[in-house]
């Protein structure tokens, strides 16, 4: 009996070691922004605003919620972009035989560059109705998507936000498409950022609002949400204390930018999940993990 139970037990510990990480990530944030706090004179609600910026797609879901999820040939779930067209909203490719013809192109812009391909993901849907996106984007999260979110980084995110520390999105995904991820993870949909496009009464158009949210645009829209938090709380210090990504290519520039800080106290935490080892530029900056219970898992 006590042989049973050993190996059930090395089993179990087996089947979850690639997700111990979670915990000594949220200690080593949490201690840090403790170590702050004590190195300060007045109370923390005074005092600081902590934040935590995340990547999006394959940091906090698995697969690419623009793109969809393909495993050994086999379709997983389907992209967004994807479904738009199947559901009448592109008026460059029909709903029947538009998809085969919008990867090809997608495709081809990626060859050219990830700054050109990324965007049109929604710019093909130029002169749909924001409203519809929007409803059909929410409808996908809430039945499909949040099904196939990473236990781990679920887990740290809402220890994060348990703790007192902000947890912002900012991806390369389109932002139409992203806001709609916000009930999912009990978030304000304004902690989302993805690429924007501007909406002229109420329609899509192919017009970007830079930052675009791709590599050093990152950083940038990084920095452009700091300011903003900066003049909501004119008196209180503004705290970056982690950050999250799975591609040393998208999100590997905003990760560094928040590793190398100076905090008041300790050391900022940047988490690069599944991403393989570190290119020269980034060595022994980030803490690699590997993640891959998802959901869906849990049913």
């Amino acid at each position: 009996m006590k042989k049973i139970l050993f190996c059930f037990l090395a089993m179990a510990a087996m089947a979850h070691a690639d997700e111990i990480h979670a915990e000594s990530v949220i200690e080593k944030i949490l201690n840090t922004k403790q170590a702050i706090i004590n190195n300060s004179q007045k109370s923390p609600s005074d005092e600081f605003v902590f934040l935590a910026f995340w990547d999006f797609d394959g940091t906090i879901i698995k697969g690419d919620c623009s793109e969809g999820l393909e495993e050994n040939g086999k379709l997983i779930y389907k992209g967004l972009a994807q479904l738009a067209i199947e559901s009448g909203h592109s008026k460059i490719y029909p709903p029947n035989g538009g998809v085969k013809s919008f990867f090809e192109d997608y495709r081809h812009m990626e060859h050219i560059g990830k700054w050109l391909a990324y965007p049109y993901l929604t710019q093909m849907l130029r002169g749909a109705k924001e409203s519809d996106i929007d409803e059909l984007s929410s409808k996908y999260f809430k039945t499909v998507l949040q099904n196939y979110y990473f236990n781990s980084s679920l887990h740290i995110l809402k220890a994060l936000e348990n703790n007192g520390v902000q947890c912002h999105v900012i991806s390369a995904s389109s932002d139409i498409f992203l806001d709609a991820a916000a009930p999912t993870l009990e978030l304000e949909k304004e902690r989302f950022n993805g690429i924007e496009q501007q909406i002229k009464n109420g329609l899509l158009t192919e017009k970007l609002i830079y930052p675009v949210t791709w590599s050093y645009g990152k950083v940038e829209k990084l920095q452009d949400i700091i300011e903003k938090i900066k003049k909501q709380n004119p008196r209180k210090r503004v705290i970056v204390l982690a950050a999250f990504g799975n591609s040393y290519g998208t999100d590997g520039p905003f990760m560094k930018y928040v590793a190398t800080q100076k905090l008041l106290k300790g050391k900022p935490t940047a988490v690069m999940i599944n991403g393989g080892d570190a290119p020269l530029e980034y060595k022994d900056l980030f803490m690699q993990v590997h993640q891959s219970q998802i959901a869906s898992d849990n049913k």
